[in-house]
């Protein structure tokens, strides 16, 4: 059974199209490239995320210490890696598509889990 970051990553990739075509139909190319680059973004952070979970379910940790420490280490890797790539999306493309397409990937993290609470009712 897939976890819900998988459902999380799957519904990113949808909703980034989604709001990619919306882009273009209301706006334009430039729009739509810009919204979808937000939700790459916001793709990468989800998988990251996801690469660091598969990562630690293959170590044997003995102390809650070195647990906290991977935990901590995703978190700031993640925070980095996103503020760069929304930094260059911002600096070279359509600011307000960016965040657009970034916040509204996001959002996937709030619908996947209930995707997945209507599956088991």
């Amino acid at each position: 059974m897939k976890s819900s970051v998988h459902r999380t990553a799957v519904l990113q990739i949808v909703i980034s199209v989604i709001v990619g075509v919306v882009a273009y139909a209301l706006e334009g190319e430039a729009e739509a490239g810009a919204a979808i680059y937000g939700g790459v973004v916001a793709l990468i952070g989800t998988l990251l995320l996801l690469w660091r979970m598969q990562s630690s379910k293959n170590k044997t940790l003995k102390e809650a210490q070195q647990h906290l420490w991977i935990f901590y280490r995703s978190g700031v890797e993640r925070f980095l890696v996103l503020s760069i790539l929304l930094a260059i999306g911002m600096g070279a493309l359509v600011p307000l598509a960016v965040l657009v397409g970034f916040v509204a990937s996001q959002l996937a993290w709030i619908i996947a889990p209930l995707q997945g609470e209507n599956r088991s009712n």
